[in-house]
C-alpha cells in the first residue's frame, strides 16, 4: 500500500474546493456509500430534461420542468455485495432506485452517480477515471450531482506524474480504455463569456477521499 502524502492531500483539497468541488475525507468505503445515500436524500428533486414515460412525476423544477419523485443513485462499479449493502440502506433512507447498469435509461434525470478515480492530481484538483464501460461514463455525466471516489494515496503532485499510468490504462484489455481528466463540475462561458454550471454535464461534484 502507498504511503499517504497529507502536504499533497491538503493542495488537491484546495485546489478541489476552489473550482467548486466538494471535498471530504472518510475512513472507508462503507462510510462513503452511507454518504452518497444521504446525499441522494437530502438534494432537490431531479429535473426530468426528456419525456420518460411510465415514471411517476412530481412538480415543476426550476427550469419549468417536471421533476422525478423516485431518487436514482447510480452506482455501476459495486460489486454484488457492496451493491446489497447501498441498496439495503437506501430503502431504509426513503425512495430511491439504486442502479448499476442500464444507466441510458434513467438519462432523462439521474440524482447521483457514483464512479471510481484512479488517481487525483494535486496541482489543480484533478481526478483521472478511465474505463470502458457506457454505464460509468453515463453515471458520471448524465447525473446532476457526481461523486467520485478517490484514494489518498493516489494523489500525485502534477499531470506529469501521471502520464505513466494514464499510458497503461489506455493498454489495458481488449478494448480502449476512455481516459477522463475531470476537475469540478461541468462548466462552460461560452455564451457572452458568462460562467454557467452544469451545461454539459453535473451541477455539482463530490470528492471522496478514502484512507485506502
Amino acid at each position: 500500500m502507498s504511503e499517504i502524502n497529507k502536504e499533497l492531500v491538503e493542495k488537491f483539497t484546495t485546489m478541489a474546493t476552489a473550482v467548486n468541488a466538494t471535498v471530504v475525507e472518510l475512513p472507508s468505503r462503507e462510510d462513503a456509500y452511507k454518504y452518497v445515500v444521504d446525499l441522494t436524500v437530502s438534494k432537490d428533486p431531479c429535473e426530468m430534461l426528456a419525456d420518460e414515460p411510465g415514471t411517476e412525476k412530481g412538480p415543476l423544477g426550476p427550469n419549468r420542468v417536471p421533476t422525478r419523485v423516485q431518487r436514482i443513485l447510480s452506482v455501476p462499479q459495486l460489486n454484488d455485495e457492496e451493491f446489497a449493502s447501498v441498496e439495503a440502506y437506501a430503502k431504509e433512507k426513503g425512495n430511491i432506485l439504486c442502479i448499476r447498469e442500464g444507466v441510458r435509461k434513467y438519462g432523462a434525470g439521474l440524482d447521483v452517480g457514483v464512479i471510481n478515480a484512479v488517481a487525483g492530481v494535486a496541482a489543480s484538483g484533478t481526478c483521472l477515471c478511465p474505463n470502458t464501460d457506457e454505464d460509468v461514463r453515463l453515471s458520471s455525466m448524465l447525473c446532476e450531482i457526481s461523486v467520485l471516489l478517490l484514494d489518498k494515496s493516489t494523489i500525485r503532485p502534477d499531470l506529469p506524474s501521471i502520464a505513466g499510468l494514464m499510458r497503461e490504462c489506455i493498454g489495458q484489455g481488449p478494448e480502449p480504455s476512455f481516459n477522463a481528466l475531470i476537475t469540478g463540475p461541468s462548466r462552460t462561458a461560452d455564451i457572452e463569456c458568462v460562467g454557467a454550471v452544469g451545461v454539459h454535464g453535473p451541477l455539482a461534484m463530490h470528492i471522496i477521499l478514502l484512507e485506502a
